[in-house]
């Protein structure tokens, strides 16, 4: 599999005052990214429209500020880079700055009642983001599994298949079972199974790849995810 560009890049264009292809990268990163910074700032006790609020205002403050242009990706991973950012700006004035300018009426937490203190690489915080941006890395990979399936295979087959694949949120189906519903063979079916879960795993890595800087921190990265997944 040839090394893909960088997420870096494309985000690079996501800001508030670009065109179409621009915005559209910006809409793209907030939906993909929104739960994990949200789950994070969850962590630390804030509360769930304390935490909309604050998610929202940290992606636009990074679009407003271009942030993403002024990143290296050589620096690390864009998982590191944005919990930094986002670290960052919990810790600045910009949370206080923007309650001003935007006025709305909110009730913005102030920083000394955020645990901001807890904001630490080991912190809960930490532990939580991390394991949501593996669940929403497996999820994009499930995604790209899922269209290459529906579109090649039938939508059918994919959602008997699909239920073999990790974190799929079901017990594992029964191969008999499975085979009979597609009309099939066990032994076919393990064949087919085996083929699915390659195609779901150069998926993940196309994922990844997409999130670090050179090919040789995807295995890296990919042994994180797993381990966060494992020990929650």
């Amino acid at each position: 599999m040839s090394f893909p560009t960088t997420r870096w890049t494309r985000l690079a264009e996501a800001t508030l005052n670009g065109g179409t292809e621009a915005r559209a990268a910006l809409d793209a990163m907030c939906r993909k990214y929104w739960q994990p910074v949200y789950l994070s700032l969850r962590g630390m006790g804030i509360s769930e429209e304390q935490g909309r609020d604050l998610t929202q205002g940290f992606f636009l403050h990074t679009m407003q500020h271009s942030l993403f242009r002024k990143a290296d990706p050589l620096r690390g991973k864009f998982r590191s880079f944005l919990m930094g950012s986002l670290r960052r700006y919990l810790a600045s004035g910009e949370i206080r700055k923007e309650k001003r300018l935007r006025n709305r009426g909110i009730e913005m937490v102030a920083l000394e009642d955020t645990g901001w203190d807890l904001i630490a690489e080991d912190g809960p915080d930490q532990r939580i983001f991390d394991r949501e941006w593996a669940l929403t890395t497996m999820e994009a990979a499930m995604v790209r599994v899922r269209v290459e399936y529906e579109t090649n295979r039938g939508r059918k087959e994919y959602e008997v298949l699909k239920g073999f694949l990790p974190n799929a949120g079901s017990p594992v189906p029964d191969y008999a079972d499975a085979a009979m519903a597609l009309g099939t063979t066990p032994g076919a079916l393990r064949t087919d199974v085996s083929r699915l879960r390659k195609t779901f795993r150069d998926m993940l890595r196309l994922e990844v790849a997409r999130t670090v800087s050179a090919p040789h921190e995807i295995e890296e990265e990919l042994r994180h995810l797993k381990q966060v997944l494992i020990h929650g």
